[in-house]
């Protein structure tokens, strides 16, 4: 069924179990061959039973016609009314019987009222013409159809007899016959209807247990769980366990579908496998944009370091000196140890799941990493994070991650922006708060911006507008997975030249 909205053509979808198609299938089929069928059997037997009842009035005629001879010859009219009235008694289905002369005069008749004129000539013979028949419509008997047949008396020399058969008594066979022929149709569409009930619920129900295993997989758990696989026909009725059995397109239905099972947890596995390979992959380039800062986070106090030594084995015997630069010695030690943990928690595959984090330590750690390329570029960070912001659910690791990758993402617009105009803004402000059962965290910069024309793609793997050796166009794709792996959302407002706000919103912890 089809209907029309805002000028296309729309399809009306409705269920309707597959019971009812196939009854309304046997139904439709039966009734069309059923009525077709009643017809030809109505004409069929009419005219055989037409024909037959004119042979039967033809007899029963020539009968009447040699019996009343000798009457007619020696003019005994009562005799020969008697003959005529017995034989209608006789048979119930004559409804006239009449004798002519050669003048057409009516000698006799069973009529028991006047005589219908208008039959002496409804049907007459021809000479030598051994009988006749003819179809007549009684107007003054209910519009009564007869079949009347004329025979001669002596070849007709003598006169006619005519002879009025009732034509109901063939109405009357005809229609009990189709009636039968309606019983046994209705009870053909009885046992079809059974049947197709039957026949519905045979392949229903195993398309039934396919259905419940279908709406049962939880997407959430392949790759976790075993998924249940569908068992059909194992038992007849449920009850006893099937010897042999022949299979149809059904069993191979649900054999598909359990290897379709099978490959949908293989390939989701592998997904997951390939996925956990690009980020780790992601995060070491990462990393490696990241060296020359980590290095000079190093190389710093351990030149400080070495000054420290140089101090003591020149004047070792000052122990005031000493004391100090061993606690210089000290700090310095302590910032090395925060830097390479840093990374190497950074750079560490995390493997488990979710648990309560604060949005500020992850802010905290991801600057630390970050630091050197925002101290280089002078850009400054203002950070709007409240205390007692609710923690949040997630992989520690996996949300630092976002976290680099969207700080670096800001200070490479904001560099861009730079070489064009030197004297740009170059700030990084962020934003935290709680909206529903979300945490809201938004960093916004005030770099080059997005051109309008690529927003759609920058969240594609591999897609980057950032020079040569600066990116693997994997960050955004990245992020993105991580954040829709969190059950979380990311949005990204930005207008070219103007700068970036990208907000994320991570579920609370509860």
């Amino acid at each position: 069924m089809n209907r029309f909205i805002d000028g296309k053509m729309k399809t009306l979808r409705f269920k309707l179990p597959l019971f009812w198609k196939f009854s309304l299938a046997i139904i439709s089929i039966v009734l069309i061959f059923g009525s077709i069928n009643s017809i030809l059997i109505y004409n069929n037997v009419q005219t055989a039973l037409q024909s037959e009842t004119k042979k039967r009035a033809l007899f029963i005629a020539n009968s009447i016609s040699n019996q009343i001879t000798p009457s007619i010859l020696f003019e005994d009219y009562i005799t020969l009314q008697n003959t005529l009235n017995s034989i209608k008694e006789i048979d119930e289905n004559i409804f006239y019987i009449f004798v002519l002369d050669n003048k057409k005069q009516v000698i006799v008749h069973t009529f028991t009222t006047d005589f219908p004129i208008e039959l002496i000539n409804a049907n007459t013979l021809m000479e030598n013409q051994e009988s006749n028949t003819q179809l007549l419509l009684i107007k003054d008997h209910n519009n009564e159809i007869i079949i009347d047949v004329a025979v001669p008396i002596l070849g007709g020399k003598v006169g006619v007899v005519r002879v009025g058969l009732r034509e109901s008594s063939i109405i009357a066979d005809v229609q009990k016959t189709v009636n039968i022929f309606w019983l046994m149709v209705a009870a053909f569409l009885f046992v079809g209807i059974v049947g197709a009930l039957v026949f519905a619920k045979f392949i229903t129900k195993p398309i039934k247990a396919i259905q419940n295993v279908a709406d049962g997989i939880d997407l959430n758990q392949i790759g976790k769980k075993e998924i249940p696989q569908i068992k059909i026909r194992e038992k007849f009725l449920g009850k006893i366990k099937m010897l042999f059995r022949a299979e149809d397109e059904i069993d191979i239905l649900a054999d598909r579908f359990n290897q379709m099972i099978i490959r949908l947890d293989k390939a989701y596995r592998d997904l997951q496998s390939a996925q956990s390979t690009i980020i780790q992959s992601e995060k070491l380039a990462t990393v490696g944009t990241l060296t020359a800062g980590l290095a000079h986070e190093i190389n710093n106090p351990i030149a400080g370091l070495q000054n420290c030594v140089r101090r003591i084995k020149n004047d070792p015997s000052n122990i005031e000196q000493n004391i100090k630069y061993i606690k210089m010695m000290e700090a310095a030690i302590d910032k090395i140890a925060n830097v390479v943990s840093n990374l190497l928690n950074f750079t560490r595959r995390q493997s488990g799941g979710f648990q309560s984090l604060s949005l500020s330590d992850i802010v905290e750690n991801s600057l630390l990493l970050v630091g050197h390329k925002l101290e280089k570029l002078r850009i400054s960070i203002t950070k709007n994070i409240p205390p007692e912001l609710p923690n949040i659910k997630g992989n520690k690791n996996q949300l630092e991650q976002v976290m680099v990758n969207l700080i670096i993402n800001s200070i490479d617009s904001i560099e861009e922006k730079c070489q064009s105009n030197p004297l740009c803004d170059k700030r990084i402000i962020m934003n935290a708060m709680k909206e529903e059962n979300y945490v809201c965290f938004s960093i916004q910069d005030t770099g080059k911006g997005i051109p309008e024309s690529i927003k759609d793609k920058i969240f594609d793997p591999f897609f980057t507008t950032k020079q040569p050796g600066k990116g693997t166009g994997l960050g955004l794709s990245v992020v993105y997975n991580i954040v829709e792996s969190h059950n979380g959302k990311i949005l990204i407002e930005s207008m070219d030249g103007a700068g970036t706000t990208v907000k994320i919103l991570i579920p609370i912890y509860t």
